[in-house]
């Protein structure tokens, strides 16, 4: 009867991304991170040290991850 979302609606499935659907927010995110000035900065001049380009990297991959998740 009630499905938790306090309306008594049911909640559809979450979609399973497909790997195109993947690849475009890949590219979204990839395309964010890059006009953002600051991280842009912070990367050219080494702010967060000599790693600082594979941790604007890791940044991308953690957010692709975390809006790719399914949430059920």
């Amino acid at each position: 009867m009630d499905s938790g979302d306090g309306g008594g609606h049911e909640r559809p499935s979450p979609a399973v991304p497909t790997p195109e659907s993947l690849a475009l927010l890949r590219e979204g995110i990839s395309l964010v991170l890059s006009r953002w000035t600051a991280l842009q900065m912070a990367v050219r001049n080494e702010w967060g040290g000599r790693d600082s380009g594979q941790k604007s990297e890791e940044l991308a991959s953690t957010l692709l991850s975390w809006f790719s998740q399914s949430r059920s």
